[in-house]
């Protein structure tokens, strides 16, 4: 099993396509070709949550089957989102009232009340993206909503994102703190390359990367698989300026800041 370096294209990280890599997806305010009605909402708000990026995924890395070769992520509301009050002649809530979720949509709550959701997706709703978020039939002034990010008012510009082969000792392991079952400990406090390991120096200088050593900023989560997603913030994805782990097999999700 390999691991493989992530590499987000944007103004605040990343420098473009490297030249081993191949391109498997895109970031921005557009997101994968769902029906407009299935893209994921806030519980409370209501509003659209906010595109992350779309990824098609290693062949490895497939775990509910070949029928879904990628993922989309987003990120919606915060801790302190209200919900807001129903009146029938409303745009917004009629078209609320068409929303549905997605089959295959992932709901994931963090330990302080955000929310976040992830979509394994088709081969039709990955390669015919990138495709916008619901229209915008807010009235003026209504349900605006600064209490994390949104479809609608956390506009992002259009990215790629690449994909390059890691050298990673912990390929096709499980990360896990204290190192058992054959991971390997990047961490060396004393060594010369301090506070990580020779051999673990160069890994952590990616935007992300599939499998391999985690460099999680607080404890390590548990349940992680060789088949996680690891990644650190940028764009206007918030992590409190830390990294994100996501498993793909076990479905286990959170984040630190840094």
């Amino acid at each position: 099993m390999r691991a493989y370096n992530l590499h987000f294209q944007t103004s605040d990280a990343g420098a473009g396509q490297p030249e081993d890599a191949v391109e498997i997806g895109w970031l921005g305010t557009d997101g994968p070709a769902i029906p407009t009605e299935q893209w994921p909402r806030g519980t409370l708000t209501g509003l659209p949550m906010m595109h992350g990026f779309t990824i098609r995924l290693p062949e490895e890395y497939l775990r509910k089957g070949a029928e879904y070769p990628g993922i989309a992520f987003f990120q919606g509301e915060g801790e302190f989102a209200e919900e807001f009050e129903r009146e029938a002649e409303d745009p917004f809530v009629q078209q609320l009232a068409g929303a549905q979720d997605h089959p295959m949509l992932q709901r994931r709550e963090d330990i302080i009340g955000g929310e976040f959701a992830f979509i394994w997706l088709t081969e039709a709703e990955l390669s015919g993206g990138p495709t916008p978020p619901p229209e915008d039939v807010r009235r003026d002034g209504e349900h605006n909503d600064d209490e994390g990010p949104n479809a609608w008012d956390s506009e992002v510009a259009h990215g790629l994102v690449y994909q390059s082969d890691r050298d990673d000792l912990n390929a096709g392991k499980a990360p896990s703190e204290p190192a058992v079952n054959g991971y390997q400990d990047p961490y060396d406090f004393e060594g010369p390359t301090q506070p990580f390991k020779p051999w673990a120096d160069p890994l952590h200088e990616f935007d992300g990367h599939l499998g391999g050593t985690s460099f999680p900023y607080q404890a390590l989560p548990e349940d992680l698989t060789p088949y996680y997603l690891e990644f650190w913030e940028f764009g206007m994805l918030n992590f409190g300026g830390g990294v994100c782990q996501l498993d793909l097999e076990s479905e286990t999700f959170d984040w630190a800041c840094g």
